[in-house]
Formats: structure tokens, C-alpha cells, sequence
């Protein structure tokens, strides 16, 4: 007979495996496996959920962006148009010393590749009244007589008093054709006058004062003056 809790020699407990030995590994059931399977599968879903999300978002954020960003058109390349710079000190027209303003005396000379012309004012001269007993008398207050030679030197040219007119000092214009009842001198005669000839005349304005300037016009543009 054996003690309690003694085994006959080659004789185990139930189990089969001698008392103190390893105890062999214990099976996982089926349902700890798939419970596992399944939590590890809903965080895979979470996490990707999440990160599907988070690119959604991120698509949505970007899309929002790009719309409210502000649309500005293009300038490099393109070229401005700028202005030249304006002389301050530029005249509008010409002074004193060019054909502008001249003295008694000097010729402006005008030129084209067919002709050639010199005009010379020789005199001013001012009448209260006319030159003759006939004439009546400046109802603007002078008559403003003016000497004047033409001259061509090149191809030839037209004449005419009307080319002239008195610009007073406010600016008034005054042809010669009211002058032409004052019976002052010899009326500068309209013509065409080829090179080598001169022409001389008078030309007389009805005006306030001798306050201004003498003006020829070559083509309707004033082209120089001269001052009594």
C-alpha cells in the first residue's frame, strides 16, 4: 500500500504528466481568438476611418481655399505705355529772337523745297484819322499802318494782305479790311510774284492801340511777328 498522494512507480496522475513537471500549454478557445480578430478588426476601421476623414477634410479645406483665394490677372511681360516727359520750361511758342516779336526791320524768311519767300515789315506808323479827306475815322480808335516788302528768291509765291493780322495785346485778331477806306499809302496788292521780284504795300488796321503784334500766316498758321 502506498501513502495518500503516492503513485506506484511509472504511475501518473490524471493528466498524464508527473506531479511537479511542466504543465502543457493550455488551448486558446475559439471565441477569445475571434473576439480578438474582431477588436483588431473595428480599430483597423476606426484608424482607417479616421484617416479617410482626415483626407475628406483635408480635400474639402483645400477646395474651400482655392475659392476664396483672390484672382489677380497677370502683368509681367506686359508693357505700360508711358508718357515722355514735359519740359516745364518748354515755350508754347517761339520767343524773342527767333521769328517771333522781331523788330522793325527784320525778314522772316519761309522756305519749301519749291520757293523761297522774304516779308520785312520797314515801318509802323499810327493815324488818328484817315489820310484823306474822304476817309472816315477809326471808330476802334487808331488806324495802325504797316510797311511791308515781299521778296522771292526760289520758285514763287502768293501775296496777299489777308496773309497779315494785327493780334493786340488781349488777344483780339484784326484783318486789313477795314483799313482799306483809310486812303493811307499804297494798298499791298494781291498777286503771285515769281524769284527776283519784290512787291512792296501797306497794310492798315482798324484798332484800339499799338498794344501788340504784327503776325503773317504762311498756310492759315501764324508763322512770325513784329512789334511797332
Amino acid at each position: 500500500a502506498y501513502p495518500p498522494g503516492a503513485y506506484p512507480p511509472g504511475a501518473y496522475p490524471p493528466g498524464g504528466y508527473p506531479p511537479g513537471g511542466p504543465q502543457p500549454p493550455q488551448k486558446k478557445s475559439n471565441k477569445t481568438v475571434l473576439i480578438i480578430v474582431i477588436v483588431a478588426a473595428v480599430l483597423a476601421l476606426l484608424c482607417c476611418g479616421g484617416g479617410v476623414a482626415a483626407l475628406i477634410y483635408g480635400a474639402n479645406q483645400a477646395d474651400e481655399v482655392t475659392v476664396s483665394l483672390p484672382t489677380t490677372t497677370p502683368t509681367g511681360g506686359v508693357d505700360s505705355p508711358s508718357e515722355l516727359p514735359v519740359d516745364p520750361d518748354e515755350p508754347d511758342e517761339p520767343t524773342d529772337g527767333e521769328t517771333w516779336n522781331m523788330p522793325v526791320g527784320d525778314t522772316l524768311v519761309i522756305t519749301n523745297d519749291l520757293s523761297a519767300v522774304e516779308i520785312t515789315v520797314t515801318k509802323f506808323s499810327t493815324r488818328t484819322k484817315g489820310c484823306n479827306e474822304f476817309a472816315p475815322k477809326p471808330d476802334k480808335g487808331v488806324y495802325l499802318i504797316a510797311d511791308v516788302t515781299v521778296e522771292v528768291s526760289k520758285g514763287s509765291a502768293a501775296v496777299n494782305p489777308l496773309y497779315f493780322q494785327w493780334v493786340a495785346a488781349d488777344g483780339t485778331e484784326t484783318n486789313a479790311i477795314a483799313g482799306l477806306f483809310a486812303g493811307c499809302g499804297e494798298t499791298l496788292e494781291p498777286g503771285e510774284i515769281s524769284a527776283g521780284r519784290k512787291v512792296t504795300g501797306t497794310l492798315v488796321f482798324n484798332v484800339a492801340d499799338k498794344n501788340g503784334v504784327l503776325e503773317y500766316l504762311h498756310q492759315f498758321q501764324p508763322a512770325g511777328s513784329w512789334k511797332p
